[in-house]
């Protein structure tokens, strides 16, 4: 082999970058990746960009653990989300990465983080998604009412992508910021959580209940603000998931950053409240992993129509719904714990597709926890089942739309995503009880 010379080079700018696609997705978590991949199979070419060097956002990094908001309630729940989000809970399932449990008078399913990163990857690949990681967002060019690019830069220098359509799956409405639309936010705090994961765990773990109540009676004495929460072991991992804390996540970097430094305080604190009160279960554990920090609610676009909560509550379904959640209402607005809010058993709420489409410019769709709700209402659609169906009809809106999604027919979007909203596929019960027998 011939030795490689050393050679230097003029110091120079990183080169620049342009892109063009049909549609342009902010975002590479749930909602975000489903949107780039139904619009990717609609054959519609999409350019799908994110500030994290992973794909995967918070169902990946922030080590959520589950996957709800996919069936509906009752003692027979049905799924209520297919397309690309049905492929994937099979291909999860198919690599014994899946399980399920009862949760909220409904199923929820666990899944392993890692392997769920590489389904997005592989499903990725097939469509041809053009991914761009590490893109931070840097302006938005706009006319009066359209965008028609976006800067972003990269540690490989500029990337410059105009597109048709863009969809804002940023959690943060970030598109929307950077183009001058119109902007919403709610009127309280709405505090996140950092996830983190133990290892060398004794069994049986203890249940919820028996943890939420010792930690309700003794959490100041550990200096820990959150008196609720949970832990569960993952079946087959010797791991378990801990949420136990609270933080605001204000959207600021010095601010945010500092939460996030704060946060380990707190997983600290937890850990050791765990290993004193149930030395049996959790005295020899270890922290195995962190989570990015969880941000549950920040920012949305102000829509075309905004998701009242009296509409969660009464189930009403909107002439343009597009998507359905059977999730309760759950609000993370105190240090101390979350506002639960059951609905009845058979209840589904309905996602309009006006409150996705940006008011203000005709070719922005918002997708995921950023598009325009009600701060309660919003807590019961912003899970991850219902966040892939966002997605799902965003693409299908992008599509239909070519450029202006404000002369989109609702009803044909709603033809695309038919399955989203009637068909009710059982559980698979067969395999759940295999899991549990397996566990």
């Amino acid at each position: 082999m011939i030795e490689p010379r050393r050679i230097e080079l003029v110091a120079e700018p990183p080169p620049g970058r342009s892109v063009s696609a049909d549609v342009c997705v902010v975002g590479a978590g749930a909602a975000g990746i489903a949107a780039a991949i139904e619009a990717s199979r609609l054959g519609l070419r999409v350019c799908l960009l994110d500030a994290l060097p992973e794909i995967g956002g918070q169902s990946v990094n922030g080590l959520i653990g589950t996957f709800c908001g996919f069936y509906s309630t009752g003692t027979a729940p049905y799924q209520l989300t297919y397309g690309f989000a049905d492929e994937m809970l099979c291909e999860l399932r198919r690599r014994n990465a899946l399980a399920h449990r009862s949760g909220r008078n409904s199923l929820v399913a666990l899944y392993d983080e890692t392997e769920l990163a590489a389904v997005y990857a592989q499903f990725l690949r097939e469509a041809g998604v053009d991914v761009i990681l590490g893109a931070v967002i840097q302006s938005v060019s706009r006319g009066a009412d359209r965008i028609e690019r976006l800067l972003a830069h990269t540690r490989y220098g500029a990337v410059e992508v105009a597109a048709q359509t863009f969809i804002d799956a940023s959690g943060d409405a970030v598109v929307a910021a950077f183009a001058g639309a119109r902007l919403q936010v709610a009127d309280v705090p709405v505090y996140g959580t950092s996830m983190f994961a133990i290892e060398g765990v004794g069994q049986p773990v203890p249940p919820r209940t028996e943890i939420i109540a010792r930690l309700s009676e003794r959490a100041e004495g550990y200096g820990l603000r959150r008196k609720d929460g949970f832990v569960f072991a993952f079946p087959g991992r010797d791991v378990c998931l801990v949420n136990l804390n609270h933080y605001q996540t204000p959207l600021d970097a010095v601010a945010m950053t500092a939460r996030g430094l704060d946060a380990r305080g707190d997983i600290d604190r937890a850990l050791r409240f765990l290993a004193e009160e149930f030395p049996a279960a959790f005295g020899k554990a270890r922290i195995r992993s962190v989570g990015q920090p969880g941000v549950r609610q920040t920012r949305g676009v102000v829509g075309r129509r905004t998701l009242r909560t009296a509409d969660v509550r009464k189930g009403t379904r909107a002439d343009d719904a597009i998507a359905r959640s059977a999730w309760p209402i759950e609000f993370h607005g105190s240090e101390e714990g979350v506002y639960w809010e059951e609905l009845p058993a058979g209840h589904l709420t309905w996602i309009p597709l006006s409150c996705m489409i940006a008011a203000d410019l005709r070719n922005l769709i918002a997708a995921g926890r950023c598009v325009d709700a009600e701060p309660f209402a919003l807590a019961a659609i912003r899970v991850i089942g219902p966040c892939m169906a966002m997605g799902a009809a965003a693409a299908a809106a992008a599509l239909l739309g070519q450029g202006d999604l404000h002369a989109v027919d609702p009803a044909a979007v709603q033809a695309i995503v038919a399955d989203n909203l009637s068909r009710a596929d059982p559980a698979p019960v067969q395999t759940i009880a295999a899991e549990q027998s397996r566990h």
